[in-house]
């Protein structure tokens, strides 16, 4: 099914914790929607990663030296959104947070607890990546298509 309709949404989340099951819920109803419940499964876990990171990324924006560092002042706010578009077969997940620090792929050891997310990511996306918009912060994002 090759379509060239483009189809976009986003939204914006608190960063908080709680805010991963609305994301994934939203991932949902936004591929349904999209006639795309096929990537269902795969976007909601994607989503998921990535919202957690840009929750903790977010929260590590706010200490000090990063302040300093980025120039953002300590009354500011910023809160993780979360975006859909279709271009053809392919739908891509977008990850805003304010911090400019890039993802790392890790390899952790088996005791370690977390690390694992990008590694999800990397196994179940088609391509993913990052980009630095010139509004601030950084865009993780990840290409999804239904298999042939």
């Amino acid at each position: 099914m090759k379509t060239s309709l483009v189809r976009r949404t986003y939204t914006a989340l608190p960063a908080d914790p709680r805010s991963v099951s609305i994301a994934r819920t939203y991932v949902t109803r936004i591929l349904a929607d999209w006639g795309r419940t096929a990537l269902a499964d795969d976007t909601q876990l994607i989503a998921s990663e990535l919202l957690t990171n840009a929750i903790k990324a977010t929260h590590d924006a706010h200490k000090p030296d990063v302040l300093m560092t980025y120039g953002t002042s300590a009354g500011y706010e910023c809160h993780p959104w979360i975006g859909l578009h279709q271009l053809g077969d392919d739908v891509v997940l977008e990850v805003w947070d304010c911090n400019r620090n890039p993802p790392k792929l890790r390899a952790p050891e088996s005791w370690e607890v977390g690390g694992r997310g990008l590694q999800v990511v990397n196994d179940l996306a088609t391509s993913w990546g990052y980009r630095w918009p010139k509004t601030g912060g950084k865009i993780v994002w990840a290409t999804l298509a239904v298999s042939p």
